[in-house]
């Protein structure tokens, strides 16, 4: 195996070729979208009732978690279908895992919301 030497000018360019990997999750997976109109609720309500700092990290830890779970299923789903492009009972079940571990993260995250906005809106209705 060839050794590759440290380059800032390869770090740069990994961050450009991430950044654009987000910009192809948002622009085409429908799914993300619903996530970025989420994380865009929660951020103004978070901003509405002044979250604390601990709650804003729960928050954002939060959204990154279901916007990478997006995205680890997008690739997962673009694999496969690469792979297999003919329905196949295998990739179906893999699909479904993948698209599952979106789900769990996404209630989770869910739930995180509600244990740090129900309370605020609850005061706010008093």
């Amino acid at each position: 195996m060839e050794k590759n030497t440290f380059s800032f000018g390869k770090r740069l360019r990994s961050f450009t070729h991430a950044f654009r990997g987000i910009k192809t999750l948002i622009t085409y997976e429908h799914n993300a979208w619903i996530h970025c109109c989420a994380t865009f609720a929660v951020c103004a309500a978070g901003w509405f009732f002044r979250i604390s700092g601990t709650e804003w990290i729960c928050v954002f830890f939060a959204i990154g978690g279901v916007l990478a779970a997006e995205a680890f299923n997008t690739v997962i789903e673009k694999i496969a279908d690469f792979i297999s492009p003919q329905y196949d009972e295998r990739i179906k079940v893999i699909k479904d895992i993948a698209a599952g571990a979106v789900l769990l993260i996404a209630i989770a995250a869910a739930l995180t919301g509600c244990i740090i906005f129900i309370p605020k809106i609850l005061l706010l209705l008093r």
